[in-house]
């Protein structure tokens, strides 16, 4: 079932009971050392607004971060072993380096935090929502995925698109501070989320005041068509975008909830593994299988 709150900061709660949330706002949040990263280069404006935000509320946070766009990339991550990695502090606390989102987070875990690994990963935010199967390309949540993968929370924040502007840009910057500070504050036993556990939050180009713990959805919002470019060679193809139009077939879709103007916030966890019933299914199936 769907929990829908106020986007008022009183009332404001991510996964946590009430109670904690009513004490949470009575008191600051602690301090939380934060790396930050994105998969659109170090420079990325919104990034560097929501750095200058968190600092401002008190955390510690480090950009580790591509050297240049690397969109669309997923949880793509560099394990040619033997080769190099060019990496380097651009500027006290930006780190910038040479590869995808899932390198950066790797490299700042396991060198610019050597050691002592950050409280919290946070990526983005990302300019274009991260919602339904796009999750499975985008280089915002597979940052996030690779946090998991060595224990460390995650959230990955993108803002919704209206054509080519960012009219809620300034928001989603506000409002993912509000939701680290809340985390921070109701973090139970020193956690700020149960664990592998990561939140994909995507905030709407026009936000209705509303926030919902959505469904990840199941529909690709843009596909791809490979239309002939026989200008450019003669056996090369043009990508060009589809949009979808039809609805989720998923209930309370992060997809569906976004387009009407919530706030979607979905758990993710680092494991593709289907639930035991398919597993239990699957197993009477193939049970006489021999390799």
């Amino acid at each position: 079932m769907l929990r829908r709150i106020l986007l008022v900061p009183a009332l404001l709660s991510v996964l946590a009971l009430p109670v904690q949330a009513r004490e949470a706002a009575a008191t600051p949040p602690p301090s939380l050392r934060i790396l930050l990263t994105n998969d659109d280069g170090y420079q990325a404006p919104f990034t560097l607004r929501l750095r200058q935000a968190l600092a401002a509320a008190g955390h510690d946070v480090t950009i580790v971060a591509p050297a240049g766009d690397s969109s669309g990339v997923g949880t793509s991550i560099n394990i040619r072993f033997g080769t190099t990695v060019e990496a380097a502090e651009m500027s006290p606390g930006v780190w910038a380096i040479d590869g995808s989102p899932a390198d950066a987070v790797s490299f700042g875990i396991r060198t610019v935090f050597a050691g002592d690994p950050p409280d919290l990963v946070v990526s983005g935010p990302n300019e274009g929502e991260n919602v339904a199967a796009a999750v499975n390309h985008s280089g915002t949540v597979g940052a996030a995925i690779t946090a998991l993968e060595v224990g460390v929370p995650a959230l990955a924040l993108s803002t919704a698109r209206q054509g080519s502007a960012f009219p809620s840009a300034d928001d989603s910057v506000a409002f993912g501070v509000k939701l680290v500070n809340r985390l921070a504050a109701t973090a139970r036993n020193g956690r700020l989320l149960p664990a592998y556990t990561a939140l994909n939050v995507n905030y709407p180009a026009v936000p209705t005041g509303q926030v919902e713990i959505a469904r990840l959805g199941r529909m690709l919002p843009v596909t791809i068509d490979y239309v002939p470019a026989t200008d450019a060679c003669p056996r090369c193809y043009r990508l060009a975008p589809v949009f979808a139009t039809a609805p989720d077939p998923v209930p309370g879709a992060d997809r569906t909830l976004l387009s009407a103007g919530a706030v979607t916030i979905t758990p993710l966890t680092s494991s593709w593994e289907s639930g035991p019933v398919v597993a239990s299914r699957l197993s009477e199936r193939l049970d006489e299988l021999t390799p």
